[in-house]
């Protein structure tokens, strides 16, 4: 009892530290008020649960058909880590260069401005649910291999949706407490812990690549 608890507590907190780094709610909260400031509270609110809802949803259907389709497509799983770790890097790279800053997202040659959707894009995808978020939710769910495991990651990945969620729903006030300096700091170390993750996955893709060769 007490190695299944260590286990899947492990696996648990590692998902979940992944997913929070990924999403970086607080970040995301920042680009909410900027897309939603000339919005009335009722329809921001409608617009924070439909991006969660659908990002959720693309979290769990990747997750469960992810590893049919590499297997589809002849591509191992230990390629995918290796890519996987590779695309994360990337990520983290855009969140420690400042990519997703304010004035990046408001600039006049962005598709951001477009409001009509923005809880499809770009809110569920690439904030809540982008290519990182997924990547790491078919990793674990991967290296899980039990039913248990599967649970496990993907409920901290609707976890941190509803963190998410709430950060959304308290975007005004987490825009004022952490300010434009605050929270770009806050995505910068968060883009450095990501991208010690991705070295990670991409060293191990790779061992676990080599010993099939």
């Amino acid at each position: 009892m007490d190695l299944f608890l260590s286990t899947y507590s492990g696996l648990f907190l590692s998902a979940f530290i992944s997913f929070f780094v990924v999403v970086d709610p607080f970040g995301t909260s920042a680009v909410f008020v900027s897309l939603t400031k000339n919005m009335a509270a009722a329809e921001k609110r409608r617009i924070a649960v439909k991006a969660m809802l659908i990002a959720i949803s693309l979290i769990v259907v990747f997750s469960l058909l992810g590893q049919w389709v590499l297997n589809h497509m002849n591509v191992s799983l230990d390629a995918f880590r290796i890519a996987g770790g590779l695309l994360l890097f990337v990520t983290a790279f855009r969140m420690i260069m400042g990519f997703h800053d304010q004035d990046q997202l408001e600039s006049e040659e962005t598709v951001y401005k477009d409001k009509s959707a923005i809880a499809v894009f770009p809110l569920s995808i690439p904030l809540l649910a982008g290519p990182g978020v997924l990547t790491a939710a078919l990793m674990f769910v991967t290296t899980a291999e039990t039913v248990a495991g599967y649970s496990i990651v993907l409920g901290a990945a609707v976890l941190m949706q509803f963190i998410a969620l709430g950060s959304l729903l308290s975007a005004a006030y987490l825009a004022k407490f952490f300010g434009e300096t605050g929270n770009s700091i806050i995505a910068r170390v968060m883009g450095i812990l990501l991208a010690g993750m991705a070295v990670q996955f991409i060293a191990d893709g790779y061992k676990s690549l080599m010993l099939s060769l």
